[in-house]
């Protein structure tokens, strides 16, 4: 999808009718457009999200009231958007337009354009197309929002990155699909009952679905216990922190004493949990070889083995000899009748036959002992795990007490600041603690309840088996069954590896825009290090030598921006998804407000240019704060194919005004006005800039 043009009616700042046609040219994809402080950037964004979702972002005040004050002093009726843009070759018009009348709903129309002119007909079903154009749920990655909370908050919250992940795979359909299907299960089960005479499947099916609201509940509160542990992680990093800035020397060598303590205690803790580990993984192998050894000390010649020793004096083998006597018949095929001559002869051999299966099982036996006897016994190696954990648990005992003791002194001293970083260090602490403690227990009801379920699943089988006017419902049982395999294994093949070909486009982010090495790696948070099928994780900055750096701002918003911009791009590369389960990707243009309010402008310069040479589409708002012609025009200025300058028309004279921001702009050595004073009444118009000169 690219975007054509945009036209405004009456919405937030824009009176009247404005619009911009955006640059759509494969070299010249940058559309640059001028705006100070409250100057319609951020209103601009949000009519392009209301008109196409009936969505604004989260930093858009008085986001209820989005018609012009002056329209609705006015007393005109309607406020609109109208945009145009072509998506596989075809050409569109969406309009959204909505009543100034209390309690009235936007009405959105869709049209397709061909050779100019409209179809007879607005499409039926708008949301559903402009979903294929962009998701709306992929959307808020390609609407980026960088003074307010429209885009990833904190790069270190993995929930976060979990679901911008399940969005950009477009996954939540599916998931929803999945959801509605075992609905529609339980649905099928319920008709079972009707062939019930005993009320016995009945009653396995209300189980079921007692069972289902509980593990999903468990579920819900798993997640959000996860995300509650790391944030009581983060929170107690945080008070370390702050009480490193403190120069008492005293204090301070205490603080630092104590934080290697507790670098000491992790150190324990993670080598404890590695032989518990350890031991875990050995003690199945350890039974086994102190079985052997046992075995191998099982004293054979206490054994009766004369049959074995005697002389095969006939050669002749004792099955086969029973096998005769059973069948009354010779290996010649003569009958043997009982009592006769030959049949007791043939008794008579089998008291010096041997079995030679019997021999042969012996002498197996006696090469297994022998084979066993050069086991070594397990008790010395175990005896040293088993050492080891109770040594790393005496010394996590006596360093936790060590730790505890310079808390109380740390907290004894009469600093006041000291006393509540403390104790707000504990709290996140304690809380932490508790969490770790409440997670395992939450995640072993949840694995009960799912052996519970899967038992009723095989009840309600058996029982309903067991109806023959049933078979229908069971077939349709059975083929929803496979629909939901194969929609569970397009979710877990779609997830596979996403997150290392995210940190490569990010990695390569870095490369392009940063200038001190600085890099990007995942990862793990601690849950997940305990339990590495949990897969939560985080993105971290390290420099050169692979260490983790503290970094301000302006590197936090580069994080965010290469992980919004890597989800764009593999969003583009799973726009030829053939899958017919899952939501492919898409390309669309990325919009930005304020990119750069945190960046420095050689940064900034790099980070544009990227971006612009990354994404099909870009659209860029700047303030002068942020935008100059030394910098971060030069990171894009061969890529512009339109460019827009919004000025402000004040009621004020220039004297009034007072210098609130610059009221001139200068593009390639002109001037262009951004405020004009005296107007009637407040309002911003849309007006272009030559780039042509």
């Amino acid at each position: 999808m690219k975007l054509l043009k945009i036209k405004i009616n009456n919405f937030r700042q824009f009176y009247g009718s404005q619009e911009i046609e955006f640059a759509t040219d494969k070299n010249k994809n940058v559309t640059l457009i001028h705006g100070e402080n409250n100057g319609g950037k951020t209103a601009l964004l949000n009519a392009l999200r209301w008109c196409l979702y009936e969505k604004t972002t989260d930093n858009l005040l008085d986001s209820k009231n989005l018609m012009n004050k002056h329209a609705v002093a006015n007393k005109e009726s309607f406020f609109s958007v109208e945009i145009q843009l072509i998506h596989n070759n075809k050409i569109y018009e969406v309009k959204r337009i909505k009543s100034n009348t209390a309690g009235s709903k936007s009405v959105l129309k869709l049209y397709e354009i061909v050779d100019g002119c409209y179809s007879e007909k607005a499409e039926s079903h708008p949301m559903t197309l402009i979903n294929t154009f962009l998701p709306e749920e992929m959307s808020e990655y390609f609407f980026y929002q960088g003074e307010g909370t429209g885009t990833l908050s904190s790069q270190n919250d993995f929930s976060h990155i979990k679901a911008a992940i399940h969005k950009v795979l477009g996954l939540t359909i599916a998931e929803q699909t999945i959801k509605h299907l075992n609905t529609i299960r339980l649905g099928y089960q319920k008709e079972l009952s009707q062939f019930d005479t005993t009320d016995e499947l009945s009653k396995v099916i209300k189980e079921k679905e007692s069972l289902t609201i509980t593990i999903e509940q468990n579920k819900i509160q798993l997640e959000q216990k996860h995300i509650e542990l790391n944030e009581a992680h983060k929170k107690y990093e945080e008070q370390l922190k702050k009480l490193v800035k403190f120069d008492k020397t005293d204090i301070e060598e205490k603080i630092k004493l104590r934080a290697e303590k507790a670098k000491m205690l992790s150190d324990l803790q993670r080598n404890h949990d590695s032989a518990v580990l350890e031991k875990a993984k050995k003690t199945t192998s350890f039974i086994k070889s102190a079985f052997s050894k046992s075995l191998a000390n099982v004293d054979l010649s206490q054994i009766n083995i004369d049959e074995l020793n005697q002389t095969n004096r006939y050669s002749v083998d004792k099955q086969l000899i029973q096998e005769i006597l059973v069948r009354n018949e010779c290996l010649c095929g003569l009958h043997l009748e009982k009592g006769s001559h030959a049949s007791l002869l043939i008794e008579e051999l089998s008291k010096f036959a041997v079995d030679p299966y019997l021999k042969r099982r012996w002498q197996k036996a006696l090469d297994l002992q022998t084979e066993l006897k050069k086991n070594c016994s397990p008790k010395h190696q175990m005896s040293d795990i088993l050492s080891k954990i109770d040594d790393y648990q005496d010394r996590i005992l006596d360093i936790s007490k060590q730790i505890q003791e310079l808390s109380y002194e740390i907290k004894d001293s009469d600093i006041t600041d000291i006393k509540q970083i403390e104790v707000e260090k504990d709290l996140a602490h304690s809380k932490y603690q508790q969490l770790e403690r409440e997670i395992p227990i939450l995640e072993g009801k949840i694995k009960r309840t799912s052996c519970e379920l899967d038992e009723c699943e095989r009840r309600i089988f058996r029982l309903s088996s067991c109806m023959p006017m049933a078979e229908r419902i069971n077939k349709l049982i059975s083929a929803t069954d496979q629909i939901i395999q194969l929609y569970s294994e397009a979710i877990a093949t779609s997830q596979k590896d996403v997150d290392t070909i995210l940190l490569k486009k990010m990695q390569d982010f870095f490369n392009r825009v940063a200038f001190n090495g600085y890099t990007v790696q995942k990862e793990m948070n601690n849950d997940t290090k305990r339990n590495s099928n949990l897969g939560h994780f985080t993105w971290t900055i390290i420099d050169r030598s692979g260490k983790k750096v503290a970094v301000g701002n302006g590197y936090q918003a580069m994080l965010s921006i290469s992980f919004i911009i890597a989800l764009i791009e593999f969003s583009k590369d799973r726009s030829n998804n053939k899958s017919h389960l899952l939501t492919p990707g898409t390309i669309a243009p990325f919009i930005a407000d304020s990119i750069l309010a945190f960046i420095g402008p050689d940064n900034g310069r790099e980070l544009v240019r990227y971006i612009s040479e990354s994404v099909e589409q870009s659209i860029f708002m700047f303030s002068q704060a942020q935008w100059t012609e030394t910098h971060t025009d030069k990171g894009i200025r061969d890529k512009i194919g339109k460019e827009y300058n919004l000025v402000q028309h004040t009621v004020l004279s220039e004297d009034e005004f007072k210098g609130q921001y610059p009221t001139q702009l200068s593009v390639q050595g002109e001037k262009f006005p951004v405020v004009r004073f005296g107007s009637e009444f407040d309002k911003v118009t849309i007006e272009e800039i030559s780039i042509n000169g």
